[in-house]
């Protein structure tokens, strides 16, 4: 997955570069805006990111989960291995720990992960601040890739663009 980035300088930019996106057949489910006021946006209909783009939650809160549930592995391994409190502890009970352990692994992570700016977002960060908008579209493949930055290039001055060539909310 490609994710194609636009830093432009004013609202109007961003209309016609959704206005041309949509007619090249980009639809507003690929496009989101950031910017430091995500109300105007909606008030004109923009799709504004949300805390899932705007910060690291989801990527936390799932290196969250996989610590937490390795250590669950660890804990009911251990547990199943001394049957404490003179019960055994069999495959559930490890199972047990593993769900548990992932649950609020998961939970820690996400909460240190909302407090966090996208590190995705980090480069373009001080310009949103002074306020800019980053245009970002998702794509799957080099030519639509190479389709958004014809299109975009033709509607719109931008002050910075960039792509990543391996995009993951993930990593």
């Amino acid at each position: 997955m490609y994710r194609v980035y636009y830093l432009v300088r004013s609202l109007d930019q961003v209309k016609v570069a959704l206005n041309g996106l949509k007619r090249a057949g980009i639809g507003d489910n690929r496009t989101h805006v950031v910017t430091r006021d995500n109300g105007q946006l909606r008030a004109e209909g923009i799709h504004a990111t949300t805390p899932w783009e705007d910060t690291n939650l989801m990527t936390n809160g799932f290196y969250g989960a996989l610590i937490g549930g390795g250590l669950g592995l660890l804990v009911g391994w251990a547990l199943s291995g001394i049957d404490p409190w003179g019960v055994q502890i069999g495959f559930l009970g490890v199972v047990l720990c593993v769900l548990f352990f992932g649950a609020h692994g998961a939970w820690t992570g996400g909460m240190w992960g909302i407090s966090q700016n996208n590190r995705h977002l980090k480069p373009y960060l001080k310009d949103i601040r002074r306020g800019f908008y980053l245009l970002m579209v998702d794509v799957d493949s080099e030519p639509e890739r190479e389709r958004v930055h014809r299109v975009l290039d033709a509607s719109v001055r931008a002050e910075r663009r960039d792509d990543e060539s391996s995009f993951s909310p993930f990593f």
